[in-house]
């Protein structure tokens, strides 16, 4: 199955992006219920093959307010987090976010004021059992072990921390959740962008943006696996296609009409339990890629907001941002060469030409400043060419200023040297990632082994274990004489030696429909390997 949606035309008129940084640790994981009614389980486990947990993320509520729903959703991406950017590192414990009637004016509900302290309420009440390891804005890796609620909240005229009545709503940070913040890396999301979103589509949005800017980057498209999203999002998941296609399109769509997502495809899979799963890969629209350009490059962006001003900045019209890179994003151009790379190419041609720089002139100088702006190896091999030329066809060019008759001749072995330079560089790119990710390779092949096999690909199955019991018939029967015999035998059912074996089996049998590494890794890996293009 591989599902095409076709992509209206990108917005002519993109708005300035109005950055929002939130932090990569708390913020990946699930808290709020989506759904308007109902309550979900929000219970995240992870095991490595000895039986460990290696993740645990639970979330438990109060059973007087209630479970935090898409209102305590709201009030957590769009007003407490913003609250959180702007005070900046190291957050403060105690955070004023203003009037409750200014919180409800943020969030759209007039003067329900009734609603948010229900909602901070439900926020507050919402206790987290975790065990994690997130990465740290110095690079290290950190872990978080514990059962804690992330602040609470102190309403107006009520006592703060250090005695003073409180003359608006303040949250007061949990210690252990300050620290998370203040360490974790962040990343980030338009945040006008976000809050035009439903719950559902903005959760998306989250979610996929990890993948989205490196697949701009790579100009790859973005992964996302059906189980995934659901699992992060407190989702339904489904197990039947036409029900999981119902169940997207309405998350697309408001992305789709965006230009956010430019193509959704849809290819179908099993996950680690041999469960029926799907595969979603985005292609980024030029929304997308605007948002990358501002993340990147400091694009202009909107003023912040502050509360009971939820007027939206309406941007004049502007180019369309495909015809605008150059001239609007100045940025994003590459610079020009400077004089003094110039100077030490042309003496780079000398001495490569006669043994000994030369002073250049300033034709020389305007040609070497031509050959760098096509860029730094182009000019550097054609120099070199050049010089060699010289020195083997009767002596031409004999200065710098013959090298460009000669830049047809060298182009050919130019791009023939780059080729085999890049392959060299893919190659060893794809050994590196094999060798970093093969052991969970062998996690997915051992899991296998362990039941999985026999009930998804029954087929492969048969045909491995009549293999393996033939061969062993064959060895056990020589074992008396034979002492590699005798060695085969010994472990030959144990659960690595399985293993190696299954491994050879898939590589001997392409069609047996068990993936191989490569296959393995562009389905089910959650990092698969991207090549630099």
């Amino acid at each position: 199955m591989n599902q095409h949606v076709a992509v209206p035309t990108s917005p002519t008129e993109p708005a300035p992006v109005d950055i929002l940084r939130i932090d990569t640790a708390v913020s990946r994981y699930p808290i709020h219920r989506l759904a308007s009614k109902g309550n979900v389980n929000i219970n995240i486990r992870r095991k490595d093959p000895r039986g460990t947990t290696t993740l645990l993320w639970e979330v438990d509520y109060s059973n007087k307010y209630g479970q935090p729903g898409p209102l305590a959703y709201k009030l957590d991406t769009h007003v407490i987090n913003r609250k959180i950017d702007e005070a900046g590192r190291p957050i403060p414990r105690v955070l004023k976010l203003g009037s409750l009637h200014e919180i409800a004016t943020e969030l759209s509900l007039d003067r329900n004021t009734t609603a948010v302290r229900k909602a901070l309420l439900q926020n507050v009440g919402a206790i987290i059992n975790a065990k994690m390891t997130y990465k740290a804005s110095d690079k290290t890796e950190r872990s978080l072990e514990s059962a804690f609620s992330r602040y609470s909240v102190i309403f107006t005229g009520e006592k703060l921390p250090d005695g003073r009545r409180a003359d608006a709503v303040y949250l007061v940070l949990n210690e252990l959740y300050a620290e998370v913040l203040n360490a974790a890396s962040r990343r980030p999301l338009d945040y006008d962008y976000l809050r035009d979103l439903t719950p559902g589509p903005q959760r998306f949005y989250e979610i996929v943006s990890y993948e989205m800017l490196p697949a701009i980057k790579y100009n790859q498209r973005a992964k996302l696996p059906y189980s995934e999203f659901c699992l992060y999002s407190t989702m339904t998941r489904y197990a039947q296609y036409e029900q999981v296609k119902k169940q997207m399109w309405k998350i697309h769509q408001p992305h789709i009409k965006a230009g956010y997502i430019a193509k959704v495809e849809i290819e179908a899979a099993i996950d680690e339990e041999g469960l029926p799963d799907w595969n979603m890969f985005y292609t980024p629209g030029e929304t997308a890629r605007r948002q990358q350009l501002a993340f990147d490059f400091g694009i202009p962006t909107l003023p912040r907001k502050t509360l009971m001003k939820p007027q939206r900045v309406v941007a004049k019209a502007v180019p369309q941002v495909a015809a605008a890179t150059t001239s609007q994003l100045p940025l994003l151009s590459e610079p020009k060469p400077s004089e003094e790379a110039a100077v030490k190419l042309v003496e780079k041609f000398y001495v490569l030409r006669y043994g000994q720089p030369q002073l250049p002139t300033e034709r020389e100088i305007g040609e070497a400043i031509e050959y760098l702006s096509s860029g730094e190896p182009w000019a550097e091999f054609l120099i070199a060419f050049g010089a060699q030329h010289g020195k083997e066809k009767d002596g031409f060019p004999n200065d710098f200023g013959g090298v460009k008759k000669l830049a047809s001749q060298a182009r050919v072995p130019f791009t023939a040297k780059r080729k085999e330079l890049d392959q060299a560089a893919l190659k060893q790119a794809r050994q590196a990632h094999q060798e970093v990710h093969r052991a969970a390779y062998l996690v997915f092949l051992r899991e296998l082994l362990g039941g999985k096999l026999e009930s998804s690909l029954p087929g492969a199955y048969e045909t491995f274990v009549k293999q393996e019991k033939s061969t062993y018939q064959f060895h056990s029967s020589r074992a008396e004489k034979s002492e590699m015999s005798a060695k085969i035998i010994e472990n030959y059912y144990s659960e690595e030696v399985r293993l190696e074996r299954l491994v050879r089996f898939i590589a001997e049998n392409p069609t047996s429909g068990l993936p191989n590494f490569w296959q393995w890794d562009a389905k089910f890996n959650m990092k698969p390997f991207r090549p630099i293009v």
